[in-house]
């Protein structure tokens, strides 16, 4: 059974009304920029320049290693301090960060009170403001990022955010998230199906039996996305994994006649289509898998015959099939929107509140986790304020 948490919310509207409105007010009052520190890697931005500048950690391995984020800290306080100055961003900016997947696995995999010293160590140093982003909250983070980058051609209520370390399906009103990210369900199925524990785990050939066997292991996970959102959404997904790895892939057999017969285009694919996509292979090893792709990355654009992709694509597919097959969702729409969390923080006006009470947020993250960020700064007391370098 997955030991993994996920979590229904609602009244997103509510939320983005106030990251569009309100948010920008906060903006208004003074120059911040804002960073995304992922399961992967940091970014940072701002709201008033088009510059960004990113860089590759590896949180999840540093959690897999002691169920703790520390040695992960150096390059972390690194990248705060120098990744603005890559980007040419302003030097006198109110600096706020969000933590998202990784550092919520963090928060339950040790204690909130020795995340809460890790933060503070790190604010000690970067003067960043860096809290934990609630599930639910991301998940609004990335609509409003697609719905802004997408505008008209988001033609679904609903996006498939599949990152690193978590999953959401947002909505305006409406969403589900999990810890089950892409490479988070990939060491799932190792460890579960495969009985290999090696973060590097070579996943391929899964097997043929592998998609049924993924279903029934992430059973209580669609459960919980079925009881939060219902059946027969549609959606369209917008992140890597799905945009430049699952759909070039799945479109090139369908082309090419390699065993895909239903019908593929430019703007997604069917569950009928990945269904075949899985069968031609779930019995390959990478080697088999790359020759069975020759000539994809001419025929798609996509790198997706690239090393790297290969180890984590077919697992991808099934962690789709099995929501796919168990959410009734017929098609899967496909958009690259690049989104990132950056504009999210930047806009919501609790992380700018926050920032002005951040030993106050730091003793709340201990006390109650990570839902210490919807809690009230207000209800602080005047000693509790930071004061800017």
């Amino acid at each position: 059974m997955i030991a993994r948490n996920s979590a229904g919310w609602r009244g997103g509207m509510v939320l983005l009304l106030i990251l569009l409105f309100a948010g920008s007010e906060a903006l208004a009052q003074g120059c911040r920029i804002g960073f995304d520190l992922g399961s992967t890697g940091v970014r940072v931005g701002s709201a008033t320049h088009p510059e960004q500048a990113k860089v590759a950690i590896d949180y999840l391995a540093d959690i897999r290693a002691n169920h703790a984020i520390d040695r992960t800290i150096e390059p972390t306080i690194e990248a705060l301090t120098t990744l603005p100055k890559v980007a040419n961003l302003p030097a006198d900016c109110t600096a706020v960060a969000g933590g998202y997947s990784a550092w919520r696995l963090a928060l339950r995999e040790a204690s909130p009170a020795r995340l809460a010293a890790t933060l503070r160590t790190i604010h000690e140093r970067t003067h960043v403001a860096l809290f934990i982003i609630p599930q639910d909250v991301e998940g609004n983070y990335g609509y409003l990022a697609a719905k802004s980058l997408l505008g008209a051609a988001l033609k679904t209520p609903f996006i498939l955010d599949l990152g690193g370390g978590s999953m959401q399906i947002a909505g305006a009103t409406s969403g589900w998230g999990s810890d089950l990210g892409q490479k988070s369900w990939h060491d799932l199925f190792c460890k579960q199906i495969q009985g290999n524990s090696d973060p590097v785990c070579p996943a391929n050939p899964v097997g043929g039996k592998a998609p049924g066997r993924a279903a029934t292991l992430l059973a209580p996970q669609v459960a919980a996305a079925k009881a939060a959102l219902g059946t027969g959404l549609t959606l369209t997904a917008v992140t890597p994994p799905v945009v430049n790895a699952v759909h070039p892939v799945v479109r090139f057999l369908a082309e090419t006649h390699r065993g895909v017969t239903t019908a593929v285009d430019a703007q997604g694919f069917s569950h009928a289509a990945l269904v075949q996509a899985i069968a031609q292979l779930a019995t390959r090893d990478n080697a088999a898998i790359t020759e069975l792709l020759d000539g994809c990355r001419e025929q798609t654009g996509q790198p997706i015959c690239a090393p790297r992709l290969l180890p984590m694509l077919v697992t991808d597919m099934l962690l789709l099939h099995a929501f796919m097959d168990g959410l009734g969702i017929a098609r899967l729409e496909v958009a690259a929107a690049g989104i990132n969390n950056v504009p999210g923080i930047l806009a919501d006006p609790r992380a700018a509140a926050w920032a002005g009470h951040y030993p106050c947020y730091l003793q709340k993250l201990a006390e109650i986790g990570g839902e210490a960020f919807k809690a009230d700064p207000r209800a602080c007391g005047p000693e509790s304020g930071v004061d800017r370098p």
